[in-house]
């Protein structure tokens, strides 16, 4: 860093510049505070292709994060007496007197327009419970997931389940190194 340094410029820079080329670069390879190009494609761009090609399957997607928001649900329910998580429909949510949580499905995403996924969602919930009107409306709190944060989401999930086949696949067929294995194994955590 300090031979690209010129009087004047401020070196954290080049460091920045390093850590960026070094996580889109296809050829570039990093261990700790070294840096080579190879013939070899990198973990991470191996990575990125795996997590553009399950764009075309979604429903992977969505069990991974139907499978982490559950147990995230279970193990945190704060004070409401019972959570629901992801009801297909307002039969799947008992009137109760007690408080509880409803967490809408990533299909019902929730945004400042009129008519939104989320708020027709919780309506329907909110009116019946099956055939019959809902009694106590008072004691459901729903929760939704904000539209322009779920893009986010779903490149983040597509990033781990990617980074978790490289890692099933570490010794056959992929045979990495184990500096490749703890890049996989960091990007994964």
């Amino acid at each position: 860093k300090l031979g690209c340094v010129l009087p004047g410029e401020n070196p954290p820079i080049f460091g920045d510049a390093l850590r960026r080329l070094a996580s889109v670069a296809t050829y570039l390879y990093q261990d700790g505070q070294r840096y080579w190009y190879a013939t070899q494609p990198t973990v991470t761009k191996l990575a990125d292709d795996r997590a553009e090609q399950l764009k075309r399957d979604a429903d992977k997607v969505t069990r991974e994060m139907h499978r982490r928001l559950r147990a995230d649900l279970d193990a945190h329910h704060g004070e409401f007496s019972r959570i629901h998580a992801m009801p297909q429909s307002g039969q799947d949510v008992p009137d109760d007197l007690d408080a509880r949580l409803v967490v809408l499905d990533s299909d019902y995403p929730f945004s400042r327009e009129a008519d939104c996924p989320a708020e027709l969602a919780a309506k329907a919930i909110l009116e019946s419970r099956g055939a019959a009107p809902r009694l106590y409306r008072n004691t459901l709190v729903f929760l939704a997931a904000d539209r322009t944060r779920l893009q986010d989401l779903d490149e983040a999930v597509r990033k781990y389940l990617a980074w978790e086949s490289i890692l099933a696949e570490k010794v056959t067929p992929l045979n990495l190194d184990p500096q490749q294995v703890q890049q996989a194994e960091t990007q994964k955590a």
